[in-house]
């Protein structure tokens, strides 16, 4: 029964993920972790820093990672299960490449673990059987939904952070934002940039931040990340003005990071204000 049920979780998944990663030819277990941790990224920073995964690595490489991982005792009984060799041989006659994909995606399952497969299978409510399945095999990327989610990256001066840490009492603790209290973030940001959550992660990569206290009642900058839902409308928006126009009535907003910035450097991907 956990061998059936396991098979059926990495498959349900699978399809998912096959429509967004069919035409990638870097990244793709890179992608495959972030998408599956999606409001995680430190834990997915940490899976692929480990293990060597890298944003543009390609598919050859991916693929040694793969293989040195198949190797091991406990994945290797995944081998031999009924869904897999079948859509290894599927894939295998359409695109070579295809069949790569199959074993990256279960990989990355089991990197990030049962509990995550199963939040963002039931995310998307992917269970479909028969004719549906079918159906959904045949989406394109384009009749995709577009994502809900939007990730609002801010460089605000410390006194607004600190501000705003004091009116929580316990500081950010349970990450929650007020629409209020983002208004107030954009309305002080010298910096900001509007995208997915994916791209997002890869722009912070190039920012210099500091593990140090933030200060009290200063104007060193600070970075700070933001989760909001139901926002695909500010997705790419480049004026403040936009930003608040577009934020969402429902949808809470979740601080994902905030932290001091070493300096101004990584932030040619932000619009200035």
């Amino acid at each position: 029964m956990a061998n059936e049920y396991l098979e059926e979780l990495y498959e349900d998944v699978f399809n998912r993920l096959n429509l967004q990663i069919e035409n990638q030819r870097e990244g793709v277990l890179y992608k495959i972790v972030h998408k599956l941790l999606e409001t995680e990224e430190s834990e997915a920073n940490e899976i692929c820093n480990r293990i060597g995964i890298k944003n543009n690595a390609l598919l050859d490489d991916d693929q040694e990672i793969v293989e040195y991982l198949i190797d091991k005792p406990n994945l290797f009984i995944l081998a031999n299960n009924n869904w897999l060799k079948q859509a290894m041989r599927n894939n295998a006659i359409m695109n070579p490449d295809k069949a790569k994909f199959v074993w990256i995606v279960v990989v990355g399952c089991i990197l990030v673990g049962v509990p995550y497969c199963i939040r963002y299978v039931n995310k998307w409510k992917l269970k479909p059987r028969g004719n549906e399945r079918k159906a959904e095999q045949q989406i394109q990327p384009s009749q995709l939904p577009s994502p809900r989610t939007a990730a609002l990256c801010l460089v605000v001066p410390a006194s607004v952070l600190s501000d705003l840490r004091d009116k929580h009492l316990n500081g950010l603790t349970d990450n929650r934002l007020s629409k209020s209290e983002l208004e107030t973030l954009i309305d002080n940001t010298s910096y900001f940039l509007c995208t997915t959550i994916e791209d997002a992660n890869l722009k912070q990569q190039d920012l210099e931040m500091t593990n140090e206290e933030i200060p009290v009642n200063s104007k060193r900058e600070i970075y700070i990340k933001t989760h909001i839902d139901y926002a695909e409308r500010m997705i790419g928006k480049e004026t403040l003005y936009s930003l608040k126009k577009n934020l969402p009535i429902q949808g809470q907003c979740l601080v994902q990071k905030y932290a001091c910035l070493k300096s101004l450097a990584g932030l040619k991907a932000f619009n200035r204000v």
